[in-house]
């Protein structure tokens, strides 16, 4: 098992509010609700801050300004391993949309986003752990209630080994 996949995932708030995507899941196919978050493409990407902005863009149109590092999360799932890095990062403006479906799929074949909401820390905290989509969605959502946050000076760029 040498397979290493390279996923962002961004936590967008809004003042005090997190935005957060209701998308159906693979496993049970209902809808759920999920931070924004999709995979590193060196074809794409210079580097995770620039997937992060890409993803935000593609998922929910949003401009965004990184703040910090939220976490990373490992999950060793065959064929390989997943490695997550999640940012927290402020909204830029008010615009907000989901993609058409056409759009959408063009990302990934089965991507079906269906709301966009800011939510309340009231609201957040009295959400059910089954109301996310998965357990990275949920620990993620859980550090952004308690405020955790590390310096995005953690990472950083070589060109050389």
């Amino acid at each position: 098992m040498n397979n290493a996949i390279v996923k962002v995932g961004i936590l967008i708030q809004k003042g005090r509010k997190l935005l957060l995507i209701k998308e159906r899941g693979w496993a049970d196919k209902k809808y759920h609700w999920n931070i924004m978050k999709g995979s590193f493409d060196p074809e794409k990407d210079a580097d995770l801050f620039g997937a992060a902005k890409r993803e935000a863009q593609e998922e929910t149109g949003a401009s965004i300004r990184i703040k910090n590092l939220l976490n990373i999360l490992y999950l060793k799932k065959p064929p390989g391993v997943f490695i997550q890095f999640n940012f927290v990062a402020d909204l830029i403006g008010s615009n907000v949309v989901i993609a058409s479906r056409k759009k959408q799929r063009s990302y990934r074949f089965d991507e079906d986003i269906i709301e966009l909401r800011f939510f309340n820390k009231t609201e957040l905290e009295k959400m059910k752990k089954k109301e996310f989509i998965g357990e990275r969605a949920y620990l993620s959502v859980q550090a952004w209630l308690r405020k955790e946050n590390y310096p995005t000076k953690l990472l950083h760029s070589v060109k050389n080994y």
